[in-house]
């Protein structure tokens, strides 16, 4: 499985063994870990690997999902810092998933203060992941999503790779699957957009921002099967714009890749 087979069939899981994993395969995600794509590279980022297996509690907070490793990324306080940070999560979610390792985003929790202290910047979120004994994979018609239409605006005619690309946005994670990304979508490009919280209108919560690096990383990801190049641009119209219930995150364009 590769990592965009993965986005179709992985599932937040929640249950664990806590035995330790290969060190070959810890060496292996490390060395990935080096490889990534950030969505701004002028954002300084450090990702390390916390090792629970002795469940020694680095971390506390609602929700927390007991696992043998967690995966934190702390980072430079920078604008986008959010969105490079989900970016960035996201594809290491899908290494994991395609390599059989369960997963699960971590975003209630707190690194402890002997933990806070070691990092290079500051904590962001956490991805548990480790070995379960359910199975890790669903079918794309399981995941409970909100429905295309609810989602997405197509202003003209796309092709069947466009409607693929929008098919692994729709099903990208977000934080207690709020879903809040909408699109509107052109032949070759994709403006996207962020939900405003329901009450503050002006409102865009940490963790939705986190999300829209989620999906901008799916999105990435899929480009990349399907052969086409991506650019993140911004359009002056919709950033000059006072928009409602939306905040206007950034443009993807489309094109052939070029040899």
């Amino acid at each position: 499985m590769n990592l965009y087979e993965a986005m179709f069939v992985r599932k937040s899981m929640r249950n664990y063994n806590m035995e330790a994993l290969e060190e070959k395969l810890l060496e292996n995600i490390t060395s990935y870990i080096e490889q990534l794509k950030p969505y701004k590279s002028s954002i300084e980022y450090e990702m390390i690997i916390v090792d629970n297996t002795k469940e020694d509690e680095k971390f506390k907070g609602l929700f927390q999902v007991k696992a043998p490793y967690y995966l934190l990324i702390s980072s430079e306080l920078k604008q986008d810092y959010l969105i490079n940070a989900g970016f960035l999560m996201q594809q290491m979610i899908l290494y994991l998933t395609a390599r059989g390792i369960a997963t699960c985003y971590q975003g209630g929790i707190k690194p402890n203060s002997e933990l806070k202290s070691k990092l290079k910047y500051d904590y962001v979120i956490a991805i548990a992941f480790g070995r379960s004994e359910k199975s890790i994979y669903r079918s794309p018609e399981k995941a409970k999503r909100l429905s295309e239409d609810s989602l997405i605006v197509y202003k003209e005619e796309v092709s069947e790779n466009m409607k693929v690309i929008m098919q692994a946005a729709i099903l990208s994670p977000s934080s207690m699957n709020n879903q809040p990304w909408r699109f509107v979508v052109y032949h070759n490009r994709i403006h996207v957009f962020c939900k405003k919280a329901r009450f503050l209108k002006f409102v865009i919560s940490d963790m939705k921002l986190i999300d829209m690096g989620i999906v901008l990383a799916n999105i990435s990801q899929a480009t990349d099967e399907l052969w086409l190049d991506v650019i993140s641009t911004k359009s002056e119209v919709f950033s000059n714009k006072d928009l409602k219930n939306t905040e206007y995150i950034t443009t993807v364009m489309l094109k052939e890749k070029v040899f």
